[in-house]
């Protein structure tokens, strides 16, 4: 609040002093000397306060008399956001605290929570299975079709630009747009599908923060999104937002922990699992062993994964994992070899998946995988190359709002070190230096 107050943001002053207070709307519109109406549409995301008097006479009826909080002495509840909400009331109220500590960027909401403070949602979510697998598209216009369109977009920008392009707006709309929708009393039929085109949109906020390495707000998304997709009674949705949970474990080096969140996926999707969404959670499973150096559990994992793509019908995929395509699947299984040592194995996949990966809709899982190969390339004793390689992938990591960008750079930039004194090294790495250093 008190950022708030001296950026004179009007407009978030009336939302904190209603999420952080007991007064109810009446008041904060005399306070404000508004009409309560105003003061509702300006909670609920339909109004914004722009008129510089209007603006200058909020603060001031706000701040006049009223002590806000220093922000030093306000921390985020630990267990906000990480457990399965009864009801969709509560669900939407826990979803509004989630998105208003990420924007007002509260003290211990970017720390990555331990992993034993999901595991009750997850075991909560593996033994509710409802008898469905997944919410049908009773309602295709109005303010679901509009959500399933923001999804759409700003998942798009992320896979693009990195998770730092777009991910404040997504929040913004997710508070100001999701969540009041998510408020109101529907039908049914009409809940379960808003519930369940907003799950999706949570977990792209999901990813958009795991990829921004804001990994705290990123797993509160997360398990918020399996609870949204619990509520629309989607469990193959479900499944894939522990698969997803499962990456971003692995990435932090919790790899037993993304070995089990894959398994939970597999697990609580079953027999409706497609094949497509089969190989993706066991290539979740396969990446957690490699980076554990289990080379036989990798390769397991990999074979059942191998076995389901081959039969996988996209005909019959949500939509959702349109993604997993030959590109994406031989990505993943390049990480794997990577990571066992493997060069020549991923050197090989990862030249196959730049291959079939085409246009701009995937730039940054590109980058990704230039890494990826460069890593291999290098693994082979061929640091020449390997130093172009990086060198080649500078500008679109530069380019790219991507935190994740910018450790696989850096983690690459690492293994080149003991190469120092070779003139393409020193200037490969002098490069990346500068990089990595701007993007901190």
């Amino acid at each position: 609040m008190r950022r708030a107050a001296a950026e004179g943001d009007a407009n978030a002053l009336i939302r904190l002093l209603l999420r952080h207070t007991d007064l109810a709307q009446d008041a904060i519109a005399r306070m404000c000397d508004l009409s309560q109406t105003m003061v509702s549409r300006v909670l609920s995301g339909q109004r914004e306060l722009r008129k510089q008097e209007t603006v200058r006479r909020v603060v001031e009826g706000i701040t006049h008399g009223y002590e806000i909080p220093s922000p030093a002495m306000e921390r985020v509840p630990p267990e906000l956001g990480l457990a399965l909400n009864g009801s969709p009331q509560k669900t939407a109220e826990v979803l509004g605290q989630v998105a208003g500590v990420d924007v007002e960027d509260v003290p211990g909401v970017e720390e990555q929570p331990p992993a034993s403070a999901v595991s009750s949602a997850v075991l909560s979510w593996l033994v509710s299975g409802p008898a469905s697998g997944g919410a049908e598209a009773h309602v295709a216009e109005g303010p679901v079709a509009a959500i399933r369109s923001a999804s759409a977009t700003f998942s798009a920008l992320d896979n693009r630009f990195g998770g730092d392009n777009a991910r404040a707006a997504a929040v913004h709309y997710l508070n100001g747009t999701v969540v009041p929708l998510l408020r109101k009393s529907h039908a049914e039929k009409v809940g379960r599908t808003l519930f369940a085109v907003s799950a999706e949109f949570v977990l792209s906020l999901a990813w958009m923060s795991y990829d921004a390495q804001r990994n705290g707000a990123a797993r509160r998304y997360f398990v918020q999104a399996l609870d949204l997709a619990a509520h629309a009674g989607d469990r193959l949705l479900g499944a894939s937002v522990l698969s997803a949970m499962s990456h971003q474990a692995n990435y932090v080096g919790a790899h037993a922990e993304a070995r089990d969140l894959a398994r939970a996926a597999l697990a609580g999707a079953g027999e409706r699992a497609t094949q497509t969404m089969r190989a993706q959670f066991l290539m979740m499973e396969a990446r957690a062993h490699a980076a554990g150096q289990d080379k036989s559990a990798c390769f397991q994992a990999m074979s059942e994964a191998e076995r389901a793509f081959g039969r996988r019908d996209p005909g019959a995929d949500p939509e959702w994992i349109g993604y997993f395509d030959h590109a994406e699947y031989s990505d993943e299984v390049a990480h794997c070899h990577r990571d066992l040592g493997h060069a020549h194995v991923a050197r090989r996949l990862a030249e196959q998946s730049l291959a079939s990966s085409i246009g701009e809709e995937y730039a940054r899982s590109r980058v990704f995988t230039r890494l990826v190969l460069a890593a291999a390339v290098l693994g082979q004793g061929e640091v020449e190359e390997a130093c172009h390689l990086g060198s080649v992938v500078l500008p679109q990591v530069r380019a790219t709002s991507s935190a994740r960008c910018v450790g696989y750079l850096d983690a690459f930039a690492r293994s080149v070190r003991p190469y120092r004194g070779q003139p393409t090294a020193d200037r490969f790495l002098n490069q990346a230096r500068a990089v990595v250093s701007a993007a901190q």
